[in-house]
């Protein structure tokens, strides 16, 4: 597919990457560099100063107001990073090498994952609120969009639902949906927090939570570990070297395929889907979709939480640079 395209290249390989607003795309490398670049008229523009994990970066998260971001790395460290100062704020020892992070919308819970347990978190003070989450081999956490439940994906165990104020179990797919050894694969819910989508290897399946029924249809590629990102309106499924889109609502397919020249290792979208950013070996490449999709499947305007939280950091950055 011929279409607009940056290309970034790093030190390390790539094993996560995120936005941390529209214009901001975050990569974590395998020697444990946390980097950000700037999109601008076409290029990209390194930020300092580079962050420092405390070992291969294995996820990272940027909060709705873009004043922290949580890395997870092999170090067995969930790290907070103040995203206005760039210090360090809380390390948070897992124990084991931690998989997967995320952040609540409301920019307050932070949520990880290791080998063994999902563990939620004040991202204020770093304290624990809950017991850690008993649960095999997970491989992907994600909060729901009003950050009442967070979602577990295992490569054993399938998925589970919990509720983040209790701990809960409130859905459990049983072995149904479990993403195989060595597959990486991230989560994606629905903006109304019914359905909630997942890929284990040559498939998409979405768990329609209010029915507790689910589908599931083929992707491009059947052999390889597969990785999802969404906006609520479509999502990014890459596999082995190709990017399929996917509509949320028909699950149909709603492009060509885009193609890379080395296997993607993990892939993100921009907040309102401009962007999509895919990570292979030592280069992030950002792909424009303004051109590749209607114009529905972007954002038409920020959900108040969201314009809340911009407002926010806002103000921050202003408190930050005349205190």
């Amino acid at each position: 597919m011929d279409i607009e395209r940056i290309e970034i290249e790093c030190q390390g390989d790539i094993h996560a990457v995120t936005f941390a607003n529209e214009s901001q795309v975050v990569g974590g490398c395998d020697n444990g560099d946390i980097l950000r670049w700037k999109i601008e008229d076409g290029h990209a523009q390194q930020q300092e100063p580079t962050l420092k994990a405390s070992g291969l970066v294995a996820s990272v998260a940027v909060s709705r107001d873009g004043r922290w971001m949580v890395s997870g790395d092999r170090g067995k460290m969930a790290i907070v990073w103040n995203m206005v100062t760039n210090e360090k704020v809380h390390e948070l020892d897992h124990g084991g090498w931690a998989t997967e992070v995320d952040i609540s919308s409301d920019c307050t819970k932070l949520v990880s994952a290791d080998t063994c347990n999902a563990r939620i978190f004040d991202i204020n003070s770093g304290i624990r609120l809950l017991p850690p989450l008993r649960y095999e081999w997970v491989l992907g956490v994600k909060f729901s969009a009003d950050g009442s439940r967070f979602a577990t994906s295992s490569e054993t165990q399938g998925v589970r639902v919990y509720n983040t104020h209790d701990g809960n179990i409130l859905f459990d797919s049983g072995q149904y949906g479990s993403t195989g050894r060595w597959s990486k694969t991230t989560l994606a819910w629905s903006p109304d927090g019914q359905q909630l989508f997942l890929s284990p290897r040559g498939k998409l399946i979405c768990f329609d939570l209010s029915k507790l029924s689910s589908s599931e249809w083929s992707i491009h590629e059947n052999q390889s570990p597969a990785h999802i990102a969404s906006n609520g309106r479509f999502i990014a499924c890459a596999a082995g070297s190709l990017v399929s889109l996917w509509d949320c609502t028909s699950h149909k397919q709603i492009s060509s395929i885009i193609v890379h020249t080395s296997q993607i290792i993990c892939v993100a979208l921009s907040p309102s889907g401009r962007y999509l950013a895919c990570g292979n070996g030592r280069n992030i490449t950002i792909h424009s979709l303004r051109g590749v999709l209607p114009p529905q499947y972007f954002d038409r305007g920020l959900p108040l939480i969201e314009c809340y939280c911009r407002r926010r950091s806002r103000m921050l950055q202003v408190l930050a640079t005349t205190c």
